[in-house]
Parts: C-alpha cells; structure tokens; sequence
C-alpha cells in the first residue's frame, strides 16, 4: 500500500525529509499519522507531536478522498520547524468552510487554519501540495 522514502537534505538541519507515498485509499491517512508520529516524538514534545499527527490526518484524508491516483505526504524537520506536505494529482484548490453543526466532516481546513503557524497550498505538476507549518521548541 505505501513506500517510505528517504530524502536527505541539509545534514546540519536536523533529521530532514521524509516521503511517503500512498495509494489513494482510507488506510493512507493511518501511515500517515505513524510516520508523522515515529519522526517528531525523538524531536518534539506531545503537544506538538499530537497537532501534527491530527492536520497530518486531515489533510491526507482530504487527499485521498478528494483527488485522483498516489498521494505523496513529506515531512521535513528542521531546528526549529516541521513542515508537512501532502501532494495529491487533483488541481482544485481546498477551500476553508464552516460545516454545519450536525456535519459529519468539513472542518479539516478549519482544524489546519486553527492549529497550524501558518499553511497554505501550490500547484505542483498534475496537481497541487497542501502544506503546514509548526515550531519546535529549542
């Protein structure tokens, strides 16, 4: 179902970057949420590690839901950063919205906006990256 690969960056920066690629089915959000969780629990206290894994969560299930073919999720720790990206081969753009109170789902973005330092999306090639920001503690 899913490939973790290694990408190395700056040595100096902290453990780097991590992807991994996930076929697009419901299971895809649980790797994700262990990956986030196995590489920020050396580095990160609870609370951060928790707020990662939930938006980690929220976007990944948006992926795969929403979008077409594999989804790339990419996590990259920095001295003083995570960043979480989720790549998927749809081209719409995701929209923050209210959901109503008795809505089952809808509040993913809400929960990104919310929690995150900032986030936001790109267009990649055949398709587009949504992406959060937390701080890590010195």
């Amino acid at each position: 179902m899913s490939e973790a690969k290694s990408v190395p960056t700056d040595p100096g920066a902290g453990p780097g970057s991590t992807e991994l690629r996930l076929e697009p089915h419901p299971r895809g959000a649980s790797a994700a949420r262990a990956l986030v969780a196995r590489l920020l629990t050396p580095v990160a206290p609870g609370p951060v590690v928790e707020t990662a894994v939930l938006l980690t969560s929220e976007l990944t299930t948006n992926a795969v839901l929403h979008a077409r073919g594999d989804v790339v999720v990419r996590v990259t720790v920095e001295r003083s950063l995570v960043v979480v990206e989720v790549t998927d081969h749809s081209s719409a753009a995701p929209a923050v919205r209210v959901p109503r109170l008795d809505a089952a789902g809808g509040r993913g973005l809400v929960l990104v906006e919310a929690l995150s330092s900032r986030w936001g999306t790109r267009t990649v090639r055949g398709g587009k990256a949504v992406w959060f920001e937390l701080p890590l503690p010195h």
